[in-house]
């Protein structure tokens, strides 16, 4: 079996790991996430159930939510220390919390109604939702805007910040908002046509930023101290505390440096946005189109995948992968 990574950092990838019911397929997998109990949420694009749960063995327990009813397009999942459920849907600018079986409880957004683009008033394609440990809300309101809205527990717009452009705390496509309980509630931002992650005071104020990333989508904290990373580069990186970079693989899927991808002409990464598509299945290990990542308290890892989307490949099984250590 390859193993991939260097030095203290390798991991192996398992396949076949998630045994969802006959028949139903996952399209491609928005985001994924971990609960307390190490049980993987998956929400993905399917026919069928839109969030998928599997236990730690990739045993499916239950699945809820239907495209074009409960989600038009599913985008961010997170969840919080109370092992609720929070989505984002970048087709009806709504981000929501639920229960884990699927129990809607807050709305926060106008379903189907639009902010306009680039106005800083949520939402407009929101692109991700999380909970700090006094129940605020953060939502990323990131293709349609550029800023980072805080919500109240009732769901009251408190503050926002951001911008578009490539300045401290502006945006250009923020993906994901992290939000690190062991630090004061430092917020994670990932800035993705810039090519970093930001990263600020639970107030909004700006700290600093990581820039040896590429297009990344999501991060993630694991047990060991360290932060995993979705870039849609074809690839996922394993940084320290400090933004060092520790191990990372993927880019041996790139085989065509022919061909740009799309972006905001000025993007910082427009020219190219990504360096080689991938023509084909890049195999078991290796990734498309990297959206979504969760760490479990084993230090196992997943990443997600809308290489359909993205690339026009159906990676069936592997739009979601497993890896644990070697």
């Amino acid at each position: 079996m390859t193993v991939y990574g260097t030095g203290k950092y390798q991991f192996k990838v398992v396949e076949n790991f998630f045994k969802r019911p006959r028949g139903w397929p996952f399209v491609e997998v928005a985001d994924v996430a971990v609960d307390s109990l190490d049980n993987v949420y998956v929400f993905n694009r399917g026919p069928y159930a839109a969030i998928m749960c599997f236990d730690k063995h990739g045993t499916y327990i239950s699945g809820w939510g239907k495209i074009g009813f409960d989600f038009i397009v599913p985008h961010g999942l997170s969840i919080g220390p109370d092992d609720h459920l929070y989505t984002s849907d970048t087709g009806d600018h709504t981000v929501r919390k639920w229960t884990r079986d699927g129990k809607l409880i807050r709305t926060i957004g106008r379903p189907l109604i639009n902010a306009p683009e680039q106005s800083g008033i949520p939402f407009n394609r929101p692109t991700h939702l999380t909970i700090a440990s006094n129940g605020d809300f953060y939502a990323s309101d990131g293709y349609g805007n550029s800023h980072i809205h805080c919500f109240d527990p009732n769901g009251v717009l408190k503050f926002s910040w951001g911008g578009n452009g490539s300045g401290p705390g502006e945006f250009d496509t923020i993906h994901s908002v992290y939000i690190d309980y062991e630090d004061d509630d430092k917020v994670y931002a990932t800035d993705r046509y810039n090519n970093r992650i930001q990263f600020f005071t639970k107030h909004g104020d700006f700290l600093g930023e990581w820039k040896n990333v590429n297009l990344p989508n999501d991060v993630r904290k694991g047990p060991d101290g360290n932060f995993y990373v979705a870039e849609l580069d074809h690839r996922i990186s394993i940084l320290d505390s400090s933004g060092n970079l520790l191990t990372r693989w993927g880019e041996e899927a790139k085989v065509d440096d022919s061909e740009t991808g799309s972006g905001l002409p000025d993007s910082a990464s427009r020219n190219p946005m990504i360096i080689g598509k991938v023509k084909h299945e890049p195999g078991a290990g290796l990734f498309g189109a990297p959206h979504g990542i969760a760490v479990d308290s084993e230090g196992s890892f997943y990443v997600s995948e809308v290489s359909e989307t993205f690339l026009g490949i159906d990676r069936g099984d592997r739009s979601v992968q497993k890896f644990i250590r070697a």
